[in-house]
């Protein structure tokens, strides 16, 4: 058995390549010999950058690499690689555009002295082209497109509300390239959309005509936070209130509008509230102020947190009253004044006031001068000797209710003259 496997072939060829290997590691080893080695594509790293931009330069078709000859011992070309080798060249003395000629230098791996291997020169020595080109930085405004949709009853905003930060992007580089570049656009492409977009999104550069730049530039930024509104829509009708007065009930009166409803829009929360109102009440007419037939214009008011998509912003109001009225003038001469200043004495120099009433005819009948009361209230008067004029309100002190039999309302003023010292005792009734 020994001996078969002594006799075998596989055996000796195995041990002779063990042989082999232990002799050419034998030679590798104290062979002192130089050997030459090319390195390629070593980066090449540049110290002075900062130097030219502030000469207005920048290095430009980078990144750059080097070949590198070097000579050494075999066992120190093993650890030499474009991984472990650094190449560094001083670009601080170019004062120009263009392309230039850049010495660099070749420094080895740790472990490894330069006294342990050569850069062997090429024609040019140890030199690498650069090409340097103007340096431009520029601040490019930022603007938005949106191409995607809304869910029904939502409205997406305008181009003018997209909200970027940062508001600007700073583009860096080439000055022809940095030239052409106008404007930064970001897309919000998102369908279905039900509340407002808020979140980073990448852009592209572009010049003045719109088209997509491909450009050797860098920003300071790769994306910008966006906030584009979506808001809620609804449509709400419009309306107006009554109280009675004038010998009008409220019931008894109705309004003509010259727009019925508008369109809202604004935060979903803001848009339910205003739905779940019913209405927007433009205002309240008081009956005993209006006649068959006025018209009145109302504002349509609208929270900050609505917008008036109509653009309607005011609203004329045709007064209906729904039954058959007449109206009588009076002729009121019990008038008083109250709240007359402490220490003061209004003397009444108006003795008689004409006075409209309205009612049903039969109503009316019943009613009298003597039913009539008008009073001033001077409590918000500030007193000085001398005549006044003064705003009355005016009662009708009857049974039937003011939806049944009322004054209507007017401009009812008397004069007065106000004189210091207590006035007389009076038995004159207050106002009601």
């Amino acid at each position: 058995m020994g001996k078969k496997i002594l006799d075998s072939r596989f055996l000796y060829i195995v041990l002779s390549v063990f042989v082999a290997i232990g002799m050419w590691l034998f030679v590798t080893v104290n062979d002192e010999a130089p050997h030459s080695k090319t390195i390629t594509r070593i980066p090449v790293t540049f110290t002075g950058e900062e130097i030219l931009a502030e000469r207005g330069l920048m290095l430009a078709d980078g990144p750059y690499t080097a070949n590198v000859t070097v000579q050494a011992t075999n066992m120190v070309l093993t650890s030499l690689t474009n991984q472990t080798v650094q190449v560094t060249a001083n670009v601080s003395g170019i004062y120009e555009e263009g392309s230039h000629s850049v010495s660099y230098t070749v420094t080895p791996p740790a472990g490894i002295s330069p006294s342990q291997f050569t850069v062997v020169s090429g024609v040019n020595g140890n030199v690498i082209t650069v090409e340097v080109a103007r340096y431009s930085s520029q601040e490019i405004p930022i603007e938005g497109e949106f191409t995607g949709s809304v869910a029904e009853g939502y409205l997406a905003g305008d181009t003018q509300d997209f909200d970027f930060s940062p508001k600007v992007v700073v583009v860096s580089g080439r000055l022809e390239d940095v030239n052409q570049v106008a404007r930064a656009v970001v897309t919000v492409d998102d369908e279905g959309l039900t509340e407002t977009v808020d979140r980073e999104f990448p852009f592209r550069l572009e010049d003045r005509s719109g088209n997509e730049l491909d450009l050797d530039v860098t920003c300071d930024v790769e994306t910008v936070s966006v906030r584009f509104p979506i808001q809620a829509t609804a449509e709400i009708p419009l309306v107006v209130s009554f109280t009675d007065g004038g010998g009008v009930g409220a019931d008894e009166a109705a309004a003509e509008l010259s727009v019925e409803s508008i369109a809202v829009a604004g935060a979903t929360e803001a848009v339910e509230a205003i739905k779940a109102a019913g209405a927007i009440n433009l205002g309240t007419v008081n009956l005993d102020s209006v006649r068959d037939g006025d018209v009145l214009t109302f504002p349509v008011p609208l929270t900050d947190e609505l917008t008036n998509l109509t653009g309607v912003t005011s609203v004329d109001v045709t007064v209906r009253l729904n039954k058959q009225l007449e109206e009588r003038t009076f002729e009121v001469s019990s008038i008083n004044c109250i709240n007359v200043p402490e220490g003061w004495t209004a003397d009444i120099i108006t003795k008689v006031l004409s006075v409209t009433v309205r009612g049903e005819p039969d109503l009316l009948d019943a009613v009298t001068d003597e039913n009539l009361l008008a009073v001033a209230d001077l409590q918000d008067m500030t007193p000085s000797a001398g005549g006044y004029t003064a705003t009355v309100r005016v009662y009708l002190n009857i049974a039937p209710s003011i939806a049944e039999v009322g004054v209507l309302s007017g401009d009812y003023r008397i004069a007065i003259n106000l004189t210091q010292g207590e006035p007389e005792p009076s038995d004159l009734p207050e106002a009601p």
